[in-house]
């Protein structure tokens, strides 16, 4: 991303999809290598020092209202908004029967990202754990993964003939990038509900589990802005602020 000059009075913002990705990527493998040295120095040497409690504190994929919790919440914040702007697009140029997808996807990833920041999931499992008639050995613990999962089937169902329907390159990106999401958000938990149980939240076993739930998460959000931007990029999108009453 860079400013170029094109008149003295209008300067031009670029936004490279691939220096994004780029620049999530570098994002996330420091966030990762943080958590990586709080599991080792907490959980494996059991190390002692204030490092090690601020690894703990704010930077360990296992928390929240710290900073992976914070990029988590951006990216799918930025994803909400990119999705929002295709929408209307194609709402302007080319209006159809799909335009509305892009509106509900946008509506969604909003969504997450409240959810992310204030955990709206975890007020769902404490509302349905009393309900199950059994937790699967604690597979269900993290109850929440229930109604979630039949809410992610309903998805895809709804938006597969949509998805389908996309340039080749959009639509390869857009699935492996949900199927990165969904294994870490939804896979995943399922394993960390019966670790929970047998070994408690603070085993090796749960933090590396959570670990890896967290990079699969981040890994998807960052594909798909990837995948949007280069969809905008590829139709020759360009954003113009400017005065409602302006030629431009």
């Amino acid at each position: 991303m860079h400013l170029t000059s094109t008149t003295q009075a209008t300067t031009t913002l670029l936004l490279s999809p691939e220096k994004v990705l780029r620049s999530l990527a570098l994002i996330i493998v420091v966030l990762l290598l943080a958590d990586v040295a709080g599991i080792v120095l907490d959980g494996v040497l059991r190390y002692e020092s204030r490092l090690t409690r601020i690894l703990m504190y704010y930077f360990t994929f296992n928390g929240e209202s710290n900073i992976p919790a914070f990029f988590s919440s951006v990216m799918l914040l930025a994803a909400s908004g990119l999705l929002f702007l295709i929408h209307l697009q194609y709402k302007r140029s080319a209006p159809d029967s799909y335009t509305r997808h892009w509106f509900i996807l946008g509506c969604i990833f909003l969504f997450m990202a409240i959810d992310e920041n204030t955990q709206v999931h975890e007020r769902v499992a404490d509302f349905v754990r009393p309900r199950l008639a059994t937790d699967l050995s604690g597979m269900l613990h993290w109850a929440w993964v229930v109604p979630y999962s039949v809410l992610t089937l309903a998805v895809v169902a709804y938006f597969l003939r949509f998805v389908l329907r996309l340039p080749t390159y959009t639509r390869n990106l857009i699935l492996v990038s949900g199927a990165l999401f969904v294994t870490g958000a939804l896979g995943l938990e399922f394993f960390e509900g019966y670790l929970y149980k047998r070994y408690g939240i603070d085993h090796l076993y749960n933090r590396i589990l959570y670990c890896l739930e967290e990079l699969l998460e981040m890994s998807g959000v960052a594909l798909f802005i990837y995948t949007l931007l280069g969809h905008l990029a590829r139709y020759g999108t360009q954003i113009v602020l400017a005065p409602e009453d302006s030629e431009a």
